[in-house]
Parts: C-alpha cells; sequence; structure tokens
C-alpha cells in the first residue's frame, strides 16, 4: 500500500503500526507538504457498523479535548473503497511499553513526571465524561520536542466511553487490556473515572517494577488475579521505590472504586512531590491549582517586574485492547 494516494491529497509512505482494528501509517499531504499519520481501519472489520462507529468516535473525542498531552486530529475521510480514516499529528518517539523494553524500569522520579502528564489528560477527559477505558504503556507516546523535555501524549481513545452511559455499548463484552483493567472493568460493571485512575496505578506500578501488578499466561488468568489477589509489595521489586509513593500506587489499585483516589486530579497531586521538578506538566487548570503573582520592588520607577511562581519550580540541571467475555469473580 506504499505509495498509494488516497483521497487524492494523502501519499502514504510507510507504515509506523499495526493495531487490532487499524494500521497507522506515515503519509504526506500533497497539498501543503505536511508529514501526517494516518490511521487506516482494517478492512476485516470496517464491513462491521459498530467498528466504523468506535473509529470514527476515537477522531471526535480526540479532537474535542485539544489538550497538549492529546493527539491532534487534522482530517477524517474515506478511502477509494470506502475504509475510513483518521489525519493526526506525526509523532516521532516511542511508546512507553517500548521506553519499558529498552530500559527495563524507570526511576521514580522521571516515572512521576510522565505519569502526571497522563493524569493532566484524563482530567481534561473526565471533564468532559469521557472515560479512556484502555490506558496502557502501548497507548503512551513519549516524544522530545526538546532535548531533555519529554511530553506525553495520550493515544487509542476508540474505546472511550460517555461516564453516563456507552452508546456503543455491547452487553456482555469488555473492551480493555487485562493488565490495566479495574476489577469493575473486567466483569461488565458500569465504570467511571475511577477505572481510569486504576488504569494509572497500573502503569505507574510497572514503569517502577518493570512488570506488570497482575500477570499471567492467558488473560483469563490475569483477570481472575485483578479480582482476587493484591499485587506483589512493589518494594520488593523496586527497593528503592518510596514506601510513601508505593501506598500511593496501591490505594489507586484498590479493588473497589471507592478506595482509590477520587480523581485523576487528586492522585496527580499526591503523586506531585516524588515527581522530578521541570518538566512542563499542565496538570490542572489554573483555577484548579493556583499560582502566585508576585510583584518585585523596581530599582527605578520605570521598571517593574512581574514574576510569575509556579507551584511547578524549574529543572535542576504493545498489547492489543481484547475483547473478553464478562468474567465473574469465582465463589468462595
Amino acid at each position: 500500500m506504499a505509495d498509494r494516494t488516497i483521497s487524492e491529497k494523502y501519499r502514504l509512505r510507510r507504515r509506523l503500526g499495526e493495531g487490532a482494528a487499524g494500521d497507522v501509517w506515515e503519509a504526506e499531504n500533497l497539498l501543503v507538504g505536511r508529514r501526517v499519520a494516518i490511521k487506516i481501519l482494517h478492512p476485516s472489520v470496517a464491513s462491521r457498523p459498530e467498528m466504523q462507529q468506535r473509529f470514527l468516535a476515537e477522531a471526535r473525542l480526540s479532537a474535542k479535548l485539544a489538550h497538549p498531552n492529546v493527539v491532534d486530529v487534522y482530517d477524517l475521510g474515506r478511502t477509494q473503497e470506502g475504509t475510513p480514516y483518521i489525519v493526526m499529528e506525526l509523532l516521532e518517539g516511542e511508546t512507553l511499553e517500548k521506553t519499558l523494553q529498552r530500559r527495563k524500569r524507570l526511576p521514580a522520579q522521571f516515572a512521576c513526571e510522565l505519569m502526571m502528564q497522563v493524569l493532566a489528560t484524563l482530567v481534561a477527559a473526565h471533564k468532559l465524561e469521557i472515560v479512556h477505558r484502555d490506558l496502557k504503556p502501548a497507548n503512551v507516546m513519549l516524544v522530545y520536542p526538546r532535548p531533555d523535555q519529554p511530553l506525553v501524549k495520550v493515544l487509542d481513545f476508540g474505546v472511550a466511553q460517555g461516564i453516563q452511559a456507552d452508546p456503543l455499548g455491547e452487553a456482555g463484552l469488555v473492551f480493555g487490556t487485562p493488565e490495566y483493567m479495574a476489577p469493575e472493568q473486567a466483569t461488565g460493571e458500569k465504570v467511571d473515572e475511577r477505572c481510569d485512575v486504576y488504569a494509572a496505578g497500573a502503569i505507574l506500578y510497572e514503569l517502577l517494577a518493570g512488570v506488570p501488578a497482575f500477570r499471567g499466561d492467558t488473560a483469563a488468568v490475569v483477570i481472575s488475579r485483578v479480582l482476587t489477589t493484591a499485587p506483589e509489595p512493589l518494594h520488593k521489586l523496586a527497593p528503592d521505590v518510596p514506601r510513601d509513593l508505593e501506598a500511593i500506587i496501591l490505594s489507586a489499585l484498590a479493588k473497589k472504586p471507592k478506595d482509590r483516589p477520587a480523581s485523576a486530579a487528586e492522585m496527580s497531586a499526591r503523586i506531585a512531590p516524588f515527581a522530578t521538578k521541570g518538566i512542563p506538566t499542565p496538570i490542572i487548570q489554573l483555577s484548579e491549582r493556583p499560582m502566585l503573582l508576585k510583584q518585585k520592588k523596581p530599582k527605578t520607577k520605570k521598571k517593574l517586574e512581574l514574576v510569575l511562581q509556579s507551584s511547578i519550580p524549574p529543572r535542576r540541571s504493545s498489547r492489543a485492547p481484547r475483547r473478553i467475555s464478562t468474567l465473574k469473580p469465582p465463589k468462595k
């Protein structure tokens, strides 16, 4: 399919990746010369109306969020064969999944910095009553617009849903990835923003430990452990992780939603003290995170300097989603 032109303006250059529902290509907009990424729905699923709806919903949700930690969407269209595609900004970096494969595990400070950016995205999404439902390392992209200034981009809102209702839902099926699914999501119950808080905790655990909190050879084994067992103590896998941070992560992984941080903003505030200072982290709106405006005494009457002091001081120096039949907790 390389070098093929679609809609008379996008020339496909090379395949960047392949997912359960579609392929992602690097392409060129022939009209303006811009390099873009194009996600094209697989022909094998394009004939299913519900898959087309989910695919297009991903583009609309991403565009609706308009957040610096969400991929920009430029265009929607259909190929000559009628297959839907999404045109997005081209990201040059790597997913957290690949980062973990390369580095095994991350230092606590750096991991918390990255997770605060992920949580910033969730704060914005939850304000619009959008639950991601498939947050995982493979859906978090790490790019470097400037050296030593990593920027997180949260990908794949294709299985996201509204907090109040899921118009695209299918009874008896669970969408997500078992290692990062909250218990209520794994059993097909109604979910809210706290299932994303759970997934954020699961990702942070893996960034620090180098392995998922719940592991198994099959999806059924993983989900069974999610429902019935506690994760291995983090300090046994990563002795350098502060115990207070471990406690925050374990609270995010609580079996019952009421026992987790109530929101992404709350979890962000809890892990903030453990983050290295300096990465631009648009965690919470200004109205939620106060910033102080101080006026220095001018040396002369003509000079007045306003200093904006941020609450964050400057720096000192792919598993694909699986569709799984609903599983209920084993009876004792």
